[in-house]
Protein backbone atom coordinates (compact mmCIF):
# COMPACT_ATOMS: atom_id res chain seq x y z
CA UNK A 1 0.00 0.00 0.00
CA UNK A 2 3.11 2.13 -0.10
CA UNK A 3 2.12 3.62 -3.41
CA UNK A 4 -1.82 4.26 -2.10
CA UNK A 5 -2.38 8.05 -0.57
CA UNK A 6 -5.70 8.71 2.10
CA UNK A 7 -8.36 10.78 2.13
CA UNK A 8 -10.76 11.53 4.64
CA UNK A 9 -14.45 11.66 3.56
CA UNK A 10 -17.59 12.08 6.02
CA UNK A 11 -21.08 12.57 5.52
CA UNK A 12 -20.97 15.92 8.02
CA UNK A 13 -18.53 16.86 10.99
CA UNK A 14 -20.34 14.81 13.33
CA UNK A 15 -19.42 11.65 12.26
CA UNK A 16 -16.53 9.93 12.24
CA UNK A 17 -14.87 9.94 8.49
CA UNK A 18 -13.83 6.89 6.27
CA UNK A 19 -10.44 6.52 5.10
CA UNK A 20 -10.62 6.45 1.18
CA UNK A 21 -7.37 4.93 -0.51
CA UNK A 22 -6.40 6.75 -4.28
CA UNK A 23 -3.70 5.90 -6.66
CA UNK A 24 -3.74 6.70 -10.21
CA UNK A 25 -4.37 4.26 -12.59
CA UNK A 26 -2.01 1.66 -13.78
CA UNK A 27 -3.21 1.85 -17.63
CA UNK A 28 -4.12 5.37 -17.64
CA UNK A 29 -1.36 8.36 -16.25
CA UNK A 30 -4.78 10.87 -16.19
CA UNK A 31 -6.96 8.80 -14.27
CA UNK A 32 -7.15 8.65 -10.27
CA UNK A 33 -8.56 5.39 -8.83
CA UNK A 34 -10.31 5.48 -5.15
CA UNK A 35 -11.49 2.14 -4.00
CA UNK A 36 -13.89 1.65 -0.38
CA UNK A 37 -15.88 4.84 -1.44
CA UNK A 38 -19.16 4.67 0.68
CA UNK A 39 -22.68 5.13 -1.18
CA UNK A 40 -23.40 8.58 0.51
CA UNK A 41 -21.19 10.23 -1.99
CA UNK A 42 -21.90 10.34 -5.57
CA UNK A 43 -20.23 11.16 -8.51
CA UNK A 44 -21.12 14.34 -8.97
CA UNK A 45 -19.93 15.09 -5.90
CA UNK A 46 -16.48 13.79 -6.90
CA UNK A 47 -16.62 15.79 -9.78
CA UNK A 48 -17.23 18.98 -8.32
CA UNK A 49 -14.79 18.61 -5.56
CA UNK A 50 -11.79 17.47 -7.75
CA UNK A 51 -12.46 20.05 -10.28
CA UNK A 52 -9.85 22.62 -8.46
CA UNK A 53 -6.90 20.49 -9.05
CA UNK A 54 -7.99 20.25 -12.72
CA UNK A 55 -10.68 19.54 -15.35
CA UNK A 56 -12.82 16.88 -14.83
CA UNK A 57 -13.71 14.81 -18.17
CA UNK A 58 -15.96 11.89 -16.65
CA UNK A 59 -16.32 10.14 -13.44
CA UNK A 60 -17.97 6.91 -13.13
CA UNK A 61 -18.18 3.96 -10.99
CA UNK A 62 -18.34 0.14 -10.53
CA UNK A 63 -18.55 -2.67 -7.51
CA UNK A 64 -14.87 -3.28 -8.26
CA UNK A 65 -11.80 -2.37 -9.80
CA UNK A 66 -10.98 -3.29 -13.13
CA UNK A 67 -7.94 -2.76 -15.32
CA UNK A 68 -10.03 -0.76 -17.91
CA UNK A 69 -13.46 0.84 -16.43
CA UNK A 70 -16.59 -0.54 -17.86
CA UNK A 71 -18.48 2.92 -18.61
CA UNK A 72 -22.50 2.37 -18.51
CA UNK A 73 -24.93 4.49 -20.57
CA UNK A 74 -27.25 6.29 -17.56
CA UNK A 75 -29.94 4.57 -15.93
CA UNK A 76 -32.75 6.53 -14.96
CA UNK A 77 -35.24 3.58 -14.27
CA UNK A 78 -36.66 3.76 -10.75
CA UNK A 79 -37.19 -0.14 -10.77
CA UNK A 80 -34.51 -1.37 -12.45
CA UNK A 81 -31.69 0.47 -10.12
CA UNK A 82 -28.33 0.76 -11.56
CA UNK A 83 -25.24 -0.95 -9.54
CA UNK A 84 -22.85 1.72 -8.99
CA UNK A 85 -25.36 4.08 -6.98
CA UNK A 86 -26.15 1.47 -4.67
CA UNK A 87 -25.61 2.46 -1.28
CA UNK A 88 -23.02 -0.14 -0.76
CA UNK A 89 -18.98 0.66 -1.00
CA UNK A 90 -17.77 1.00 -4.73
CA UNK A 91 -14.54 1.85 -6.69
CA UNK A 92 -14.79 5.62 -8.49
CA UNK A 93 -12.54 6.45 -11.53
CA UNK A 94 -11.59 9.93 -12.09
CA UNK A 95 -10.72 10.91 -15.67
CA UNK A 96 -9.19 14.06 -15.82
CA UNK A 97 -8.10 16.11 -18.96
CA UNK A 98 -4.29 16.11 -18.54
CA UNK A 99 -1.65 14.22 -16.09
CA UNK A 100 -1.10 17.90 -14.11
CA UNK A 101 -4.45 17.28 -12.56
CA UNK A 102 -3.98 14.07 -11.11
CA UNK A 103 -0.50 15.42 -10.03
CA UNK A 104 -1.99 18.26 -8.14
CA UNK A 105 -4.42 16.08 -6.27
CA UNK A 106 -1.71 13.55 -5.30
CA UNK A 107 0.29 16.20 -3.93
CA UNK A 108 -2.71 17.44 -2.06
CA UNK A 109 -3.39 13.90 -0.71
CA UNK A 110 0.01 13.75 0.98
CA UNK A 111 -0.70 17.19 2.66
CA UNK A 112 -3.86 15.46 4.16
CA UNK A 113 -7.26 16.02 2.47
CA UNK A 114 -10.47 15.72 4.18
CA UNK A 115 -14.61 16.59 2.65
CA UNK A 116 -17.80 16.72 4.39
CA UNK A 117 -20.71 15.78 2.47
CA UNK A 118 -22.92 18.69 4.07
CA UNK A 119 -25.15 19.36 0.27
CA UNK A 120 -26.38 15.91 0.20
CA UNK A 121 -29.20 13.87 2.08
CA UNK A 122 -28.73 11.84 4.70
CA UNK A 123 -28.44 8.20 3.03
CA UNK A 124 -30.70 5.26 4.53
CA UNK A 125 -29.52 3.46 7.89
CA UNK A 126 -29.92 -0.02 9.67
CA UNK A 127 -33.65 -0.85 9.37
CA UNK A 128 -35.03 1.93 7.47
CA UNK A 129 -32.63 0.99 4.16
CA UNK A 130 -34.03 -2.99 5.06
CA UNK A 131 -37.62 -1.86 5.08
CA UNK A 132 -37.19 0.33 2.13
CA UNK A 133 -35.71 -2.21 0.31
CA UNK A 134 -38.46 -4.37 1.08
CA UNK A 135 -40.88 -1.95 -0.32
CA UNK A 136 -39.02 -1.49 -3.43
CA UNK A 137 -39.77 -5.82 -3.97
CA UNK A 138 -43.48 -4.96 -4.70
CA UNK A 139 -43.83 -1.78 -7.10
CA UNK A 140 -46.52 -0.43 -8.67
CA UNK A 141 -47.57 -2.68 -11.19
CA UNK A 142 -49.15 0.33 -13.53
CA UNK A 143 -45.78 2.36 -13.24
CA UNK A 144 -43.61 -0.94 -13.75
CA UNK A 145 -45.99 -1.52 -16.90
CA UNK A 146 -45.64 2.06 -18.11
CA UNK A 147 -41.84 2.11 -17.82
CA UNK A 148 -41.33 -1.45 -19.81
CA UNK A 149 -43.90 -0.22 -22.43
CA UNK A 150 -41.74 3.11 -22.79
CA UNK A 151 -38.54 1.62 -23.08
CA UNK A 152 -39.65 -1.19 -25.62
CA UNK A 153 -41.07 1.42 -27.60
CA UNK A 154 -37.56 3.33 -27.47
CA UNK A 155 -35.83 -0.23 -28.44
CA UNK A 156 -38.11 -1.28 -31.15
CA UNK A 157 -37.71 2.55 -32.43
CA UNK A 158 -33.61 2.24 -32.33
CA UNK A 159 -33.59 -1.64 -34.03
CA UNK A 160 -35.92 0.01 -36.77
CA UNK A 161 -33.59 2.85 -37.51
CA UNK A 162 -30.72 0.36 -37.29
CA UNK A 163 -31.99 -2.08 -39.88
CA UNK A 164 -32.83 1.13 -42.15
CA UNK A 165 -29.27 2.22 -41.59
CA UNK A 166 -28.10 -1.68 -42.39
CA UNK A 167 -30.36 -1.44 -45.76
CA UNK A 168 -29.03 1.85 -47.15
CA UNK A 169 -25.13 0.62 -46.58
CA UNK A 170 -26.39 -2.80 -48.35
CA UNK A 171 -27.49 -0.81 -51.46
CA UNK A 172 -25.44 2.01 -51.44
CA UNK A 173 -22.13 2.13 -52.79
CA UNK A 174 -19.37 4.13 -50.60
CA UNK A 175 -16.71 6.79 -52.90
CA UNK A 176 -14.68 3.63 -54.61
CA UNK A 177 -17.39 1.88 -55.51
CA UNK A 178 -17.70 -0.93 -52.73
CA UNK A 179 -20.92 -1.82 -51.13
CA UNK A 180 -20.48 -2.74 -47.70
CA UNK A 181 -21.67 -6.05 -45.99
CA UNK A 182 -23.21 -6.29 -42.62
CA UNK A 183 -23.90 -9.28 -40.71
CA UNK A 184 -28.14 -10.53 -41.02
CA UNK A 185 -30.65 -12.02 -42.78
CA UNK A 186 -31.19 -10.89 -46.56
CA UNK A 187 -34.04 -8.08 -46.68
CA UNK A 188 -37.23 -8.64 -47.82
CA UNK A 189 -37.53 -12.75 -47.60
CA UNK A 190 -40.55 -14.07 -48.05
CA UNK A 191 -42.22 -17.00 -45.95
CA UNK A 192 -42.43 -19.22 -49.05
CA UNK A 193 -38.28 -19.09 -49.40
CA UNK A 194 -38.30 -19.50 -45.72
CA UNK A 195 -40.67 -22.59 -46.47
CA UNK A 196 -38.64 -24.02 -49.18
CA UNK A 197 -35.19 -23.84 -47.07
CA UNK A 198 -37.11 -26.21 -44.00
CA UNK A 199 -37.84 -28.56 -46.51
CA UNK A 200 -34.47 -28.79 -48.08
CA UNK A 201 -32.91 -28.47 -45.04
CA UNK A 202 -35.10 -31.87 -43.96
CA UNK A 203 -34.44 -33.68 -46.90
CA UNK A 204 -30.29 -33.15 -46.05
CA UNK A 205 -30.99 -34.09 -42.87
CA UNK A 206 -32.93 -37.49 -43.17
CA UNK A 207 -30.72 -38.37 -46.04
CA UNK A 208 -27.30 -37.80 -43.70
CA UNK A 209 -29.21 -39.74 -41.27
CA UNK A 210 -29.32 -42.96 -43.75
CA UNK A 211 -26.03 -42.43 -44.68
CA UNK A 212 -24.64 -42.56 -41.07
CA UNK A 213 -26.51 -46.13 -40.72
CA UNK A 214 -23.96 -47.88 -42.86
CA UNK A 215 -20.43 -46.58 -43.02
CA UNK A 216 -18.90 -49.75 -45.28
CA UNK A 217 -20.50 -51.63 -48.10
CA UNK A 218 -19.97 -55.23 -46.37
CA UNK A 219 -22.43 -53.16 -43.64
CA UNK A 220 -24.80 -53.03 -46.28
CA UNK A 221 -24.55 -56.39 -47.74
CA UNK A 222 -25.04 -58.12 -44.36
CA UNK A 223 -28.23 -56.24 -43.85
CA UNK A 224 -29.74 -57.29 -47.01
CA UNK A 225 -28.70 -60.73 -45.97
CA UNK A 226 -30.23 -60.69 -42.69
CA UNK A 227 -33.56 -59.07 -44.15
CA UNK A 228 -33.57 -61.77 -46.72
CA UNK A 229 -33.32 -64.48 -44.15
CA UNK A 230 -35.99 -63.11 -42.08
CA UNK A 231 -38.12 -62.64 -45.61
CA UNK A 232 -37.91 -66.20 -46.29
CA UNK A 233 -38.18 -67.60 -42.46
CA UNK A 234 -41.60 -65.56 -42.15
CA UNK A 235 -42.88 -67.02 -45.89
CA UNK A 236 -42.22 -70.68 -44.75
CA UNK A 237 -44.50 -69.96 -41.61
CA UNK A 238 -46.61 -68.49 -43.64
CA UNK A 239 -47.22 -71.52 -45.90
CA UNK A 240 -47.24 -73.91 -42.87
CA UNK A 241 -50.19 -72.07 -41.12
CA UNK A 242 -51.91 -71.83 -44.55
CA UNK A 243 -51.25 -76.17 -45.21
CA UNK A 244 -52.86 -76.08 -41.73
CA UNK A 245 -56.18 -74.22 -42.68
CA UNK A 246 -56.48 -76.09 -45.80
CA UNK A 247 -56.13 -79.62 -43.81
CA UNK A 248 -58.70 -78.53 -41.17
CA UNK A 249 -61.33 -77.54 -44.05
CA UNK A 250 -61.23 -80.93 -45.42
CA UNK A 251 -64.81 -83.06 -45.24
CA UNK A 252 -64.13 -86.42 -43.62
CA UNK A 253 -67.20 -88.17 -43.04
CA UNK A 254 -65.87 -91.74 -41.95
Amino acid sequence: MSSYEWIKLSWNKNYAPHFIPCCPHLDNPNMLLLLGVPGYASDDFFSSALSKFGEIVEVKSQPKPSAIPKFHIPNTSKFFCDSTKSSAFRCVFVQFLDCDGLSNFMKAAKMGVSYHITDHTKPLMGCRRWATEHQAIYPDEDELRKECEEYMAGFDEREKLKLQREKEMAETPDEDGWITVTKGTKFGASVESAQEKKKDYDKKMEKKKKEMLHLYSFQERENRKESLAVLKQKFQEDKQKIAKMKSARKFKPY
